[in-house]
C-alpha cells in the first residue's frame, strides 16, 4: 500500500466551512424550488460540489437533493457514498458550538465531524491525493454525496438514480471498519391508540434512529421527566432510553393508562422479537418517539432486523402483544436487509487495505446500521469509525480524533486506488 501526503491543514479549513453549515434534516432553512430538503442541506452540498471542482474535478448538483465529484476516464466506475446532513442539535449540551469546527485534545468538535460531512470532505481530499499521484489511470472515480440520509426517504438516492450512472461497485465511508458485508432491515412502526383514555399527556424523542434523551409527562395532576442519555438508534444498549424510564415512574405513580403500559413491554421479550441469526446478530429495538393526549396515544419504534429474517414476523409477532392494550400497528418505513458475499471482489479487496494499512486482521462484519451503500447494487460500508473509538454520533459533543482523520485518509485513498 502507499502512503498518500496528507493536506491536514487544508483539510481542517474546508472541513470547518461544511461544518459551519447548519443541515440539520429537516430543519435547515427555508424549502424552495431550488432547495427541496432546506437551504442549509442545498449549502452544504453546495459547498462541496464547490470544492471538488475548485479540485478541478467534474461535479454536478442534482436538483438540490444530491451531488457527484468525478475524476478518472474510463468506462469502469466506483463509487463513493456519503452525506452532508445532519440530525438534530441541542446547543445547552454542547461544550462547544455545534456548528463549528472545534479543535481541541486531539479532537475534531462539531455536528457532521464525524456523522458524515468530516469522511465526506475527507475523500475528496482522498481522491485529489491518488489524482495527483497518478494512479486513477484509465478509471473514474465518482463520490456521491446526498442531502437526506438521516430520515428513511432518502430523496437524495432516488433522484440520483433517476438520471446518474450506477457504479460498477462503491463503498461508503458512513460506518465503521472493517467491511460491513451485511447490514439489518429497518423497520419503523407507530403503535397508535385512538381515544385510548384520558388523564395523561406524555411527549418525549425527536428523531426515529435516536435514542431519546429526554421526555415529559403529566399525570394525576403532577409533572413528570425522565432524562437518558442518546445514541444511534443502530446500538441502542449506547444509550439510556428516557421514554422508558419515563413510563417507569409514571406506572409507579399509579398510572395505568395503556401508552404507560404498552412501554413497559417495549423490548425484545415484551414484543416476543428475540431474534437472532449468524449471518448478522440479534434484532434491536428503539423505543424512539411518544406522542400522548386526550385523542391519541403514539410509540414509534425503530427496529433493525436480521438479514435472514422478514418485517411480515416481526410485525406479525408485534401485533400479537399490542393489541390487547388496543394498539394498532402502522408500518412508515422499511428498508430491506444488504448482504455482498464476504468472498466478492469488493469485501476481499476492502478487507486487504484495512489490514494493511492498520495491521489488524479483523474480519467483516454485519450492522445494525443503514447506509448508503444499501442504494447501489454491490456496496457496502467501510469506515470511517474504529473498534473502541467514542465520536459521540448522534449526541451532544460530536467528535472526531485528528488520529483517526489521519489514518482515514490513508485507507480511503487506497481503497480508491485498489477499486
Amino acid at each position: 500500500m502507499k502512503k498518500y501526503e496528507f493536506y491536514e491543514e487544508e483539510f481542517l479549513s474546508a472541513l470547518g466551512g461544511a461544518l459551519e453549515i447548519n443541515s440539520t434534516n429537516g430543519d435547515c432553512g427555508p424549502v424552495s424550488e431550488k432547495a427541496p430538503l432546506g437551504e442549509g442541506v442545498y449549502n452544504a452540498l453546495e459547498y462541496a460540489r464547490a470544492l471538488g471542482e475548485k479540485m478541478g474535478f467534474k461535479t454536478k448538483m442534482l436538483d438540490g437533493k444530491a451531488v457527484w465529484i468525478e475524476a478518472g476516464e474510463g468506462e469502469r466506475l466506483v463509487g463513493v457514498l456519503a452525506h452532508m446532513d445532519t440530525v438534530p442539535v441541542n446547543a445547552a449540551d454542547w461544550a462547544s458550538p455545534p456548528h463549528a469546527l472545534t479543535l481541541k485534545d486531539g479532537y475534531i468538535y462539531g455536528r457532521g465531524a464525524a456523522d458524515n460531512k468530516g469522511p465526506a470532505i475527507l475523500s475528496l481530499f482522498a481522491l485529489h491525493a491518488i489524482v495527483e499521484a497518478g494512479d486513477l489511470s484509465g478509471k473514474r472515480l465518482r463520490i456521491i454525496l446526498g442531502g437526506d440520509e438521516e430520515l428513511p426517504s432518502w430523496r437524495c438516492m432516488a433522484r440520483y438514480k433517476e438520471t446518474e450512472e450506477i457504479p460498477s461497485l462503491s463503498f461508503s465511508p458512513d460506518g465503521r471498519y472493517p467491511v460491513t458485508y451485511a447490514e439489518k432491515g429497518i423497520l419503523q412502526l407507530a403503535l397508535t391508540a385512538k381515544n385510548a383514555g384520558a388523564g395523561l399527556e406524555m411527549q418525549g424523542g425527536a428523531a426515529w434512529n435516536v435514542v431519546p434523551h429526554h421526555a415529559e409527562a403529566a399525570f394525576g395532576g403532577k409533572k413528570y421527566t425522565a432524562d437518558g442519555k442518546a445514541a444511534h438508534a443502530a446500538a441502542p444498549h449506547m444509550g439510556d432510553n428516557a421514554l422508558t424510564k419515563l413510563a417507569e415512574k409514571l406506572r409507579e405513580a399509579g398510572c395505568g393508562h395503556p401508552l404507560a403500559r404498552l412501554l413497559g413491554i417495549a423490548d425484545l421479550d415484551g414484543f416476543d422479537i428475540r431474534l437472532e441469526d449468524a449471518e448478522s446478530g440479534a434484532l434491536t429495538i428503539n423505543p424512539a418517539i411518544v406522542r400522548c393526549g386526550a385523542d391519541l396515544a403514539e410509540l414509534c419504534c425503530d427496529i433493525r432486523i436480521p438479514v435472514t429474517f422478514t418485517a411480515e414476523e416481526v410485525v406479525a409477532r408485534i401485533a400479537a402483544r399490542v393489541a390487547p392494550l388496543g394498539f394498532e400497528i402502522e408500518e412508515r418505513y422499511y428498508s430491506p436487509p444488504l448482504y455482498v458475499p464476504r468472498d466478492s471482489e469488493l469485501v476481499v479487496k476492502l478487507q486487504s487495505v484495512y489490514r494493511e494499512m492498520t495491521g489488524r486482521d479483523d474480519e467483516a462484519v454485519a450492522s445494525g446500521g443503514s447506509t448508503y451503500a444499501k442504494a447501489f447494487p454491490n456496496a457496502v460500508a467501510f469506515g470511517a469509525g474504529f473498534g473502541g473509538e467514542s465520536s459521540n454520533i448522534h449526541d451532544a459533543n460530536e467528535r472526531w480524533s485528528l488520529e483517526s482523520a489521519r489514518l482515514n485518509f490513508q485507507i480511503i485513498a487506497n481503497a480508491m486506488a485498489q477499486l
